[in-house]
């Protein structure tokens, strides 16, 4: 059997054009019947071993390293394939030694090639197999020996494809295509070399069998009963919830679920996941109540990893656990987004630093990622190549970009795109660089590099090589610990509050709830986008119940069942709920399967399904696995008239559950987020200004999110101070009453400037703007820094207007520089007092160094009094439609039509959002003489040009 050598997959980062899946499939349609994997890493190893394997291909997986003479190895077996991982994870920690592969030597072959033959004698003591390799008759003929091989890299599939390598070469090194020197030939897969004997070895000997479902499960305490101490940690958390006795429904419950747990040896992690909890809450870190079906379990509960009551919430533990479904439990954690760190440095000390990895993930070059990379190598102009990424969809490959006429058309215009797009399209789909799973570690109770690679450039902790696809079929535990900014937002605002914890927030809050009703949601967890909101104004929320449905409901599939849920919540609609005995499951959701944990229930009441069973006929339908549901459909509707339903209404609700399956939500999480959801509602409900305050600033980065917020205070009548160079800090503070603007976010003043004035103030307050820059003027405050400040209003408080400031701003410059030598005003000049600015000059000069109005927008006021005038950015949902709008004019521009007659373009703007307004000869020539700075009552139709909405105006009133 022969098998080609040095095969490098794209997981050799933009070094091969070579993805697995087309290795394999070409290797499958021309009778290769053995493939080597050998890159400089074990990134592909498993998708290469899986694929093969699939294919009756036999997976020979080895590995190149540089001692910095290049060497590849191949596995011979199992034992092999462990010293790989341990070689692969070594060389990521330090330089690689022979005395370091002298520890991983044995079920290793050995390849030498030509070039790194110097090192040959060395390596000969440590492999039983090693061979001297060659890749072409020049360097055959001076090798005096009988273990050799031809090899040469292979980097990609085609002979054709060789002349493509050099551009992924340049995107590699950051260079253009014409600075690279480097020739690629007969470096491709075709055409194959002829068989050896030295060959045939190499392959007979390799024979890797990699081990799944091994018991890696981390320990809690090896010195410890798990059973014993998760019953005890268990009891102990009812007794802290309910007190001495608990109901007796709670002590079924626990029984059951904590023999399952043990049945299918999950008891240690329960105790790890309670004990990195723990660790959270005792150092002040707010953890989430919840995430996905592990809201489900009480023993979850009971051990404070949650804190939703499963069986007040109607949370059913086998959507979690099952017997019947032989899966990792996951319960994924949500903390503060800027203290998750911690948890993970906590497991990692305490577990062991290579028994808790973090996961690697992989960025790709998509689409417009190609195409911007190639014409970086050839230097294109930037402005032609953003023109065409904008006409590329990113959701699709440039194969289906091309089909979009646009695309076809720019191409044709621009000759120079058409190799580009060629070579682009070769590239599409491989590996471009690594990064960290968002979320993602995996913990083991042995040291994870005896059964997966690991990679520790990324930082001091170690990181897997394989994703986490692979990771739970080896028998690894993946867990996620999601960090939450919402959480972060929570925890800033309870420090500020006295005798109130996240837990102790008052439930059932009419105010809270409120927030819901009126569509008062803007910084409220799943809550304030614009579709959401639309369908708040519909729906009108009452209840926490309410909000879990609103979460479940507001997604792709279930959203068409909106309208008849509201009908039907209104009275406005029949419910059926098919039996008197499917009532108690189907009355809060109006009749309408909204949860998943609803087809298992009427599976259960109906067919006499075991809840674990119901789960599986759950997922069988959400998969749409036909030979399971012949099978399960039979068994719903025997069960069913077993239990004295009759057949036709059996068939009747499994045809409902079957429609329904693929939209059903898990309820427990819909349950846990609508806490976070309705928690941060009453925080905004009762403490606005503070709930205002530190929302602003955890957008302290975002103009766009900024803007929004600004205008959200001042719907809720929340004044926003311009910031005070004594007052402001570098996050918004609330002062008598008002919330002040931070330094940071004026505009060329930043975090450094803001720092500086900040150390210095700590000093003492700044008496005048001479005091300033005697204390603080050089470094990161100069001239253009001094003008946005002055701009901003920092220095109102002084006495002096903005224009007086800003035409003496050259003498307080160079009052700088004496002013830091003397103690008193001697030198201090007399500054030429000048009138203020137009208020029109001082709005633009505002939106200028804020990037939107802090005070009121010019147009706020004319909107009161125009109500039917839509907010501009929801323009999108009035298309094709006339509409009224009240816009500030930012920019015109007049032009001729082919028949000389005028019109205009205007951009127009609201508090939020711009819009473009088309105005043709006709409503031209009877509109009034428009200016910048002009405040527009609009009536026109909504159009949509080049995928942008704008506004056909066929009315126009100048308001001001």
């Amino acid at each position: 059997m022969y098998a080609p050598l040095n095969i490098k997959t794209c997981n050799s980062l933009l070094k091969s054009m070579i993805n697995i899946n087309d290795l394999v499939k070409v290797a499958h349609e021309n009778n290769i019947q053995a493939l080597t994997i050998t890159d400089d890493n074990m990134y592909g190893v498993l998708d290469f071993y899986v694929a093969c394997t699939k294919h009756n291909i036999k997976p020979i997986i080895g590995l190149e390293i540089s001692l910095p003479e290049k060497i590849i190895f191949y596995a011979m077996n199992y034992d092999g394939y462990k010293n790989l991982m341990k070689i692969t994870t070594t060389k990521s920690e330090k330089k690689l030694t022979i005395d370091d592969l002298s520890k991983y030597s044995s079920d290793l072959i050995c390849l030498v090639p030509y070039e790194s033959r110097n090192i040959y004698n060395e390596l000969k003591k440590l492999y039983k197999y090693i061979f001297i390799t060659y890749k072409n008759d020049e360097q055959k003929s001076k090798i005096k020996a009988t273990n050799i091989l031809y090899m040469n890299e292979i980097l990609c599939i085609n002979k054709e494809d060789e002349n493509y390598l050099k551009y992924l070469k340049a995107i590699k090194d950051g260079k253009k295509v014409n600075e690279i020197d480097e020739t690629f030939t007969n470096v491709s897969l075709f055409p194959l070399e002829k068989p050896s004997k030295n060959n045939e070895l190499l392959v007979s000997l390799c024979d890797v069998k990699i081990k799944t479902r091994q018991d890696l499960l981390p320990v809690f305490d090896k010195d410890k009963d798990a059973y014993e101490e998760l019953k005890k940690a268990c009891i102990e958390g009812m007794k802290h919830i309910f007190g001495a006795s608990a109901p007796r429904k709670y002590a079924v419950r626990l029984k059951h679920e904590l023999e399952i747990i043990n049945e299918m040896g999950f008891c240690d992690y329960f105790l790890i996941v309670a004990d990195y909890i723990n660790f959270a809450k005792t150092h002040g870190i707010l953890v989430g109540p919840g995430r996905g079906s592990a809201a489900g379990s009480l023993v979850a509960y009971c051990l404070n990893i949650t804190t939703i009551d499963p069986l007040k919430y109607n949370l059913l533990f086998e959507r979690f656990l099952n017997p019947e479904r032989i899966t990792m439990p996951d319960i994924d954690v949500d903390f503060e987004d800027t203290r998750r760190e911690e948890v993970i440095e906590y497991c990692m000390h305490k577990y062991g630093l290579k028994r808790v990895a973090l996961i690697v993930t992989f960025g790709t070059l998509a689409a417009k990622q190609a195409v911007k990379d190639i014409c970086r190598t050839l230097d294109i102009d930037q402005k032609k190549v953003d023109n065409l990424s904008k006409l590329l969809d990113s959701k699709l490959s440039l194969k289906q970009n091309y089909q979009n006429p646009k695309v076809k058309r720019y191409l044709e215009m621009n000759q120079e795109f058409k190799p580009v797009y060629k070579i682009a399209s070769k590239f599409e789909g491989l590996k471009r660089h690594t990064s960290l799973h968002a979320a993602g570690i995996v913990m083991s109770k042995y040291d994870l590099d005896d059964y997966i690679p690991l990679d520790k450039t990324h930082d001091e902790f170690y990181a897997t090589e394989y994703d986490k696809d692979h990771l739970e079929e080896l028998g690894l535990l993946k867990m996620d610990f999601l960090g939450l900014k919402n959480l972060t937002l929570i925890t800033n605002i309870l420090k500020e509050i006295d005798d109130l914890e996240f837990d102790t927030i008052p439930e059932d809050d009419y105010e809270a709830l409120n927030i819901f009703t009126t569509v008062n949601t803007v910084g409220i967890f799943q809550f304030e986008s614009e579709g959401m909101k639309k369908f708040l104004q519909k729906f009108k929320p009452t209840t926490f119940e309410d909000i879990v449905s609103a979460l479940a409901l507001f997604r792709p599939g279930p959203m068409k069942n909106i309208d008849s849920y509201i009908r039907r919540k209104k009275g406005l609609e029949k419910i059926d709920y098919f039996h008197e005995d499917l009532e108690p499951i189907l009355k809060p959701t109006y009749g309408i399967i909204v949860y998943q944990e609803q087809i298992m229930q009427i599976a259960s009441v109906m067919a006499g399904y075991t809840l674990a069973e119901a789960d599986l006929l759950r997922r069988a339908m959400s998969k749409k696995s036909e030979s399971i549901l012949l099978k399960e459909k039979d068994k719903f509707i025997k069960g069913s008239v077993q239990k004295g339903y009759d057949n036709d209404l059996a068939l009747k609700v499994y045809n409902m559950i079957f429609k329904f399956a693929d939209y059903g939500f898990n309820r427990s999480h819909s349950v846990a987020y609508a806490m976070i959801s309705y928690r941060m509602a009453y925080l905004k409900a009762h403490y606005p200004k503070l709930f205002m305050k530190h929302l602003l600033s955890s957008a302290i980065n975002s103009e766009i999110k900024t803007k929004e917020y600004i205008y959200e205070c001042a719907k809720n009548t929340i004044s926003i101070r311009k910031p005070d160079i004594n007052l402001s800090t570098d996050s918004y503070e609330t002062i008598n009453n008002s919330i002040i603007f931070p330094l940071t976010n004026i505009k060329n003043v930043g975090v450094n400037a803001a720092r500086t004035i900040l150390k210095e103030r700590e000093k003492g307050k700044f008496k005048d703007i001479f005091d300033f820059v005697a204390r603080c003027y050089g470094g990161p405050i100069n001239s253009k820094t001094l003008e946005n400040l002055i701009y901003a209003g920092t220095f109102d408080s002084f006495g002096f207007n903005k224009n007086t400031l800003i035409q003496n701003l050259d003498v307080i410059v160079n009052y700088s520089e004496i002013g830091s030598y003397v103690s008193d005003d001697t030198f201090k000049p007399e500054l030429e007092q000048y009138p203020e600015s137009s208020k029109k000059e001082l709005m633009q000069k505002e939106l200028e160094v804020f990037g939107f109005y802090l005070s009121n927008h010019p147009i706020t006021e004319y909107k009161k009094q125009n109500p039917k005038a839509i907010e501009l950015k929801e323009i999108s949902s009035y298309f094709d439609r006339m509409v009224e709008a009240i816009v500030y004019v930012d920019k015109t521009k007049e032009i001729d039509t082919k028949n000389k007659d005028k019109m205009m373009f205007i951009t127009g703007s609201d508090e939020l959002s711009q819009v473009d307004i088309v105005v043709f000869p006709r409503v031209y020539q009877v509109m009034p003489t428009i200016n910048l700075g002009d405040i527009l009552k609009i009536t026109g139709k909504i159009e949509k040009r080049y995928d942008q909405y704008q506004i056909v105006a066929s009315k126009i009133i100048k308001l001001n």
